[in-house]
C-alpha cells in the first residue's frame, strides 16, 4: 500500500497580509530615513537635501560664548547660517544662555528642534582651545582692518590693514568685549561672524594645503555625535565645493533685567520661526542672484580723480547695483580691496569676478546697511589706464 505523503501546511491568506504589511512598513521606515538629513553622509552628501548642524562654542568655566545653526544644502551649494547671542533669553525665562552654563548647548538644541518643528541631527561643542587649534590648523585667518573697526585689545593692537592672526590672536578678538552693552555684544558676535566665515572659506580655498590627519585628529577630540567618516565627508565637500553663505542672527529684542539691571535679548519662539524660514527661503530663492539686490560702495584709494565712479560703471554693468561712491579714508591703497559686510557672499564672488578675481576680506558691518565695501587702489588704476 502506497503511503500518502505528509499534508504541508498552508498558509493562512491572514498570515500573508501580516508580512505583507510588515515588508511595506520597513520599505517605508527605509525610505523616510534616507530622506531625512544626514543619513548616508558617508554615501553621497551631494544626494543630501538639507544638512543641519549646530555648533556651540564654550569658554571657560562653561561660559557659552555664541552658537551657530548652520543648515547646509549641497544639491544647490548653499549654507545658511544662524547665530546665536549668549545674552539671549527664550520666551519668559529670565536666564540668558550665559547663565544656563554647560546646559546651554543642550537647551538652545531643544528649544531650535521644538521651534523649526525639525530634529539637528549632528552637533558639535568646541572650547575656546579646540577652536583655536582649527585656526591653527588652517594656517591662521587672514583679515582686513580699517579705522571704523574696532580691533585693539589689553593683548593685541591690530594696526596692520591686513593681518593674519592665529588661533590665539583670534580667539582674543573674538572674546573681547569693551563693557557690558548689548551694543558690545551685538558687535562681537559679528566678529565671532567674521572669523567662521573666514575659517569655513578657507576650507575651499586652502585645500590643498589641509592636513587631512591632522583635521582628523581635531575632530577626535571634540565633543560631536558626527563620525570620523561622517567629518571627512563633510570637509571633502567642502574643499570640493564653492559655497555660497549667508547670515542672519537668532531675532531678540534688547530688554532690560530689572534684577540684575542689565539689558538681554528677549527672543519669542514663533519670531525665531518666522526669522529663520525666510532667510533660508530668501537664500535660496532665484531672487538672491539678482545684483540688482546688492548693496555695494565703491571708495577711491588712490589720488585719482574719477576711479570710484568707473569702478561703478563696471559694476553696473554686471548687474550689480551700487548706492553710493565715495574717497576712501586713506588715498594710498596700492592694491584694490573687496570687503564683505553682510556676510552674503553671492554678491561679493560676483564683485570678485568683476574686478579679476581679486580676494575678498570679511569684515562684517551690519549698521553700514552694505552687502559691501569696494576700494579701489593702484592696481585697478593701472589696468584701467
Amino acid at each position: 500500500m502506497i503511503s500518502s505523503s505528509p499534508k504541508k501546511p498552508s498558509v493562512s491568506s491572514k498570515n500573508i497580509l501580516i508580512l505583507a504589511a510588515v515588508f511595506f512598513v520597513i520599505a517605508l521606515l527605509f525610505l523616510f530615513l534616507k530622506s531625512k538629513p544626514g543619513f548616508g553622509l558617508d554615501q553621497k552628501i551631494t544626494q543630501v537635501k538639507r544638512l543641519p548642524i549646530l555648533i556651540s562654542v564654550m569658554a571657560e568655566d562653561d561660559v557659552y560664548l555664541f552658537g551657530l545653526y548652520a543648515e547646509f544644502y549641497p544639491l544647490e551649494k548653499k549654507a545658511a547660517l544662524f547665530f546665536i547671542n549668549p545674552k539671549t533669553s527664550i520666551e519668559d525665562s529670565e536666564k540668558t544662555l550665559i547663565d544656563k552654563g554647560s546646559s546651554a548647548p543642550s537647551y538652545i538644541e531643544s528649544i531650535l528642534e521644538d521651534t523649526l518643528d525639525q530634529p539637528i541631527p549632528y552637533r558639535i561643542i568646541l572650547t575656546k582651545k579646540q577652536l583655536a587649534h582649527w585656526i591653527n590648523l588652517m594656517g591662521g585667518i587672514e583679515l582686513f582692518f580699517e579705522p571704523r573697526s574696532g580691533h585693539i585689545t589689553t593683548n593685541y593692537h591690530r594696526n596692520k590693514t591686513i593681518y593674519t592672526l592665529d588661533g590665539e590672536d583670534c580667539l582674543d578678538w573674538m572674546t573681547a568685549l569693551p563693557d557690558e552693552k548689548m551694543i558690545s555684544y551685538i558687535r562681537r558676535l559679528e566678529v565671532q561672524e567674521t572669523v567662521i566665515l573666514s575659517l569655513f572659506e578657507s576650507i575651499h580655498f586652502q585645500k590643498e594645503n589641509l592636513n587631512k590627519q591632522q583635521l582628523s585628529f581635531l575632530h577626535s577630540q571634540w565633543n560631536t555625535n558626527l563620525s570620523a567618516k561622517e567629518w571627512d565627508t563633510i570637509l571633502d565637500f567642502l574643499k570640493k565645493d564653492r559655497t555660497h553663505y549667508s547670515v542672519s542672527e537668532l531675532p531678540g529684542e534688547p530688554v532690560l533685567r530689572q534684577k540684575k539691571k542689565d539689558e538681554i535679548l528677549k527672543s519669542k519662539k514663533e519670531t525665531i520661526k518666522v526669522a529663520f524660514y525666510k532667510f533660508s527661503q530668501d537664500l535660496r530663492s532665484q531672487a538672491s542672484k539678482e545684483g540688482e539686490r546688492a548693496r555695494i560702495e565703491v571708495l577711491n584709494g588712490t589720488a585719482k580723480n574719477g576711479l570710484a565712479r568707473y569702478g561703478k560703471v563696471l559694476l553696473n554693468d554686471k548687474g550689480l547695483k551700487v548706492l553710493t561712491v565715495d574717497n576712501a579714508w586713506d588715498h594710498n591703497f596700492k592694491a584694490s580691496i573687496i570687503l564683505n559686510r553682510s556676510g552674503n557672499t553671492q554678491y561679493t564672488d560676483s564683485i570678485s569676478e568683476t574686478f579679476q578675481d581679486r580676494k575678498v576680506y570679511f569684515a562684517l558691518r551690519k549698521d553700514l546697511g552694505l552687502d559691501a565695501t569696494v576700494i579701489l587702489g593702484e592696481d585697478f588704476q593701472s589696468s584701467k589706464d
